[in-house]
């Protein structure tokens, strides 16, 4: 096993030095934890900061979350303004988390001027990104249509993405469903099912299953 993590590290170095830069974020983890290699975290920044400069989504990603302060706090300072600047490139690239950060930096006004308008835009962006998790800025983009920010209050709007984040929101539906008329309930599902057929991902809504008391579908 001992021979095999060292086959990797070694493996990983030469995928680097030949110019793949995500080798340069598996040695990151490996210098950060102490896999296979003696725990050395200024190594591991290094690679880290490199593989992110060279455009990899991830550890562009990673240095967002770490300069936001939620993790590696050991590795870098606390600076909100580098870490809406990691976000926006990962955003640039197609990345949807990180995408949702930089709407939520520019809504709040963290290391970055409030822009409601600006974060709308990144909110509605995510819905046709090709990296990361396929709902993220959905429940964002709900607020917004919600409440009218940044954009036009929109309740068809703002079921169909609710819908299109079943079941856990059901009862946000079941809230809205009481301000809305029986058209604009089928217009929200129509889009909700519009979106989910273009992009091949499904919810159980999509069925004509609806969420029960007791967590299941009928």
């Amino acid at each position: 096993m001992e021979k095999n993590i060292e086959d990797m590290v070694k493996y990983n170095e030469n995928a680097w030095r030949l110019g793949a830069v995500d080798a340069g974020y598996v040695l990151f983890g490996m210098y950060y934890t102490g896999g296979g290699v003696e725990k050395n975290k200024g190594v591991a920044l290094r690679y880290l900061l490199d593989s992110a400069r060279l455009g990899f989504i991830r550890s562009q990603r990673q240095l967002g979350v770490a300069y936001r302060g939620l993790t590696l706090r050991d590795l870098v300072d606390k600076d909100e303004a580098a870490a809406f600047e990691w976000f926006l490139l990962a955003a640039e690239q197609g990345d949807r988390t990180s995408a949702t950060n930089v709407a939520v930096f520019l809504h709040e006004g963290r290391g970055v001027d409030k822009d409601d308008d600006e974060a709308f835009r990144w909110f509605s962006r995510t819905e046709d990104m090709p990296y990361g998790r396929d709902t993220s800025g959905f429940r964002g983009l709900a607020a917004f249509y919600e409440k009218g920010i940044g954009t036009d209050i929109d309740l068809v709007q703002v079921y169909k993405y609710y819908d299109l984040l079943s079941p856990g929101s059901a009862p946000d539906k079941a809230r809205l469903e009481e301000q809305m008329t029986p058209e604009q309930i089928r217009e929200a599902i129509r889009l909700s099912r519009q979106w989910q057929e273009e992009h091949n991902i499904f919810v159980p809504s999509y069925y004509g299953l609806e969420y029960q008391e007791d967590g299941t579908f009928q």
